[in-house]
């Protein structure tokens, strides 16, 4: 999907939402919707204004500051009809364009008569910019206009992945997979959680990850059962458990995995719980294809759970992932809707017992016209760590 594309799939859902134009403010979506390259960081420094066009590809006009602009210029022909590094508020910016705009001969499809201009909004935006934004467009002459909250708006667009983001993750996943084959060499009794995730990221980082999908958990032993732990100063121990759950970063997309390991030997109740979860993770993956209701993989594995003896899962079994590291679809019980050819997404099914350890596995992929194709490498069979 080029770019183009992308602007007519956004151009299709102004015109549905009835809109004249959207105000994006989220990195992630401005980067979608850019395709800009190596140009953002975790700052929020920027709005985008998209107008609807009377026929053909939306504008856009970017609000930014030079800080970023000089790395946006060289790529912004035939994308930005234009930047704006001005020093203002982005309250401020809007004002001026929808002004702009909405003169006669502005170059908008956008209404010119007393009819309110429809704005959507993220549905999110904090109260402050909220505010920020009324007071200026009140200060608009002769300007009328609707706020309109929208959830979700680019977000559904970009949660049907394109060739080229496809082919990104897909690498991005390959250094992942180093990683994970590392760290079999590099785990060993005596060292800490802390110094087992620095190692993981640094090896990620020498392998051409520009960055972390998300903070790194390495938990061992009891810390396993946190789904969420920080890796710390527990230092690791034969029998533990060692619970890994990573990604690496490629021009902006992220990958996720996790795999759970045992140093030396497993005992009984470690080998119910993997073989447990590992059923569970092969079954709900195999069930993904276009048109499964997002709710039936996570129905299926409390099942599969409850026959083993388990609770239902505590989390979610699986989430889209792309520029951002949770994105949509999610895949839970409280999951509306279906699959679509293109969605992203994680099946990461879990068990975790207080004070003695937990196990999750988590593989990412697309779904696709046949079903589902896994960007994991990873062996998933249960490895047991033996010095």
């Amino acid at each position: 999907m080029s770019q183009n594309a992308r602007l007519e799939r956004t151009a299709a859902a102004l015109q549905e939402g009835q809109l004249d134009l959207y105000l994006a403010t989220k990195t992630s979506d401005i980067r979608w919707l850019t395709g800009f390259s190596r140009v953002f960081d975790a700052e929020s420094a920027h709005a985008l204004l998209v107008a609807a066009p009377a026929a053909g590809e939306p504008q856009l006009w970017l609000h930014t500051d030079t800080r970023y602009s000089g790395a946006m210029r060289p790529q912004m022909a035939g994308v930005l009809d234009r930047l704006d590094d001005e020093r203002k508020a982005h309250s401020q910016f809007l004002a001026e364009s929808l002004g702009e705009l909405t003169r006669p001969g502005g170059g908008s499809g956008a209404r010119e008569s007393a009819t309110a201009l429809r704005l959507g909004i993220e549905a999110d935006l904090p109260l402050y910019a909220f505010r920020a934004i009324t007071k200026a467009l009140d200060g608009v002459d002769g300007l009328h206009y609707e706020l309109v909250e929208k959830s979700d708006f680019l977000e559904t667009l970009r949660s049907v992945k394109d060739s080229a983001e496809v082919a990104t993750m897909r690498a991005a996943q390959a250094i992942t997979d180093a990683g994970f084959k590392h760290m079999l060499d590099y785990l060993k009794p005596g060292l800490t959680e802390a110094e087992a995730a620095i190692e993981l990221e640094f090896y990620m980082r020498r392998q051409g990850s520009e960055g972390l999908s998300f903070a790194t958990i390495l938990a061992s032993g009891p810390n396993s059962a946190v789904p969420h732990a920080i890796p710390g100063a527990r230092v690791l121990q034969a029998g533990d458990f060692v619970l890994m759950d990573f990604g690496a970063r490629l021009d902006d997309y992220c990958s996720d995995m996790t795999r759970t390991v045992v140093l030396g030997t497993a005992d009984e109740r470690q080998r119910q719980l993997y073989t447990t979860v590992l059923a569970a993770q092969t079954e709900a993956l195999a069930m993904l294809r276009p048109g499964l209701e997002k709710t039936a993989p996570q129905l299926h594995v409390n099942q599969l759970f409850a026959a083993a003896g388990f609770a239902d899962l505590t989390h979610g079994l699986g989430h889209g992932v792309g520029i951002d590291i949770h994105e949509l679809p999610v895949l839970s019980v409280k999951g509306e809707g279906c699959l679509e050819v293109g969605n992203v997404v994680t099946v990461e099914p879990g068990l975790y017992e207080t004070d003695f350890g937990g196990v999750r596995i988590e593989d990412y992929g697309v779904v696709t016209v046949d079903g589902f194709d896994d960007f994991t490498a990873s062996p998933k069979e249960l490895i047991e760590l033996r010095s």
